[in-house]
């Protein structure tokens, strides 16, 4: 029979690995997404997304914003906020994600890196194009990183 401090040194031990193991790895990273939307490109995406890494896929979320950049402005530039959560699966490369704003959410699945490119899925169009691309963010004394 195990003494009892060392009986509770191996439980706190087993708790404290399972935990490790158990929890994915997430490592905040500074990424950015820039890219253009619709069938003529006329709305601009840029983004400040973070990462978050599992063993099945990558995450990237966070606030983006949508410019007009269309020759149809007619009251100027219009601007739209929401977020954005793009799942890519460490397998096949594909990418599934969503797009939410005030008055939509939309789906998106797109092709493999290193420039994605898809389809947007809203309540008000189907089948919009999609080109993005996600990047690591610069730091102060370097340059784009491109995502591998």
């Amino acid at each position: 029979m195990m003494p009892l401090p060392l009986k509770m040194f191996m439980g706190a031990l087993l708790a404290a690995v399972s935990t490790f193991v158990a929890a994915p790895c997430v490592l905040a990273q500074s990424y950015s997404a820039n890219g253009q939307i619709g069938y003529l490109q006329e709305w601009e995406m840029k983004g400040s997304l973070t990462k978050t890494t599992t063993s099945a896929s990558a995450v990237y979320s966070g606030p983006v914003t949508l410019r007009h950049v269309g020759l149809c402005s007619v009251n100027g530039v219009e601007e739209k906020s929401g977020a954005v959560e793009f799942r890519v699966s460490l397998k096949t490369s594909s990418i599934e994600g969503k797009l939410s704003m005030k008055d939509d959410d939309c789906r998106i699945v797109a092709s493999a890196p290193p420039s994605y490119s898809g389809l947007l899925n809203c309540r008000d169009g189907q089948g919009i194009p999609i080109k993005f691309s996600i990047e690591q963010a610069r730091s102060s004394e370097d340059g784009p990183l491109a995502e591998k």
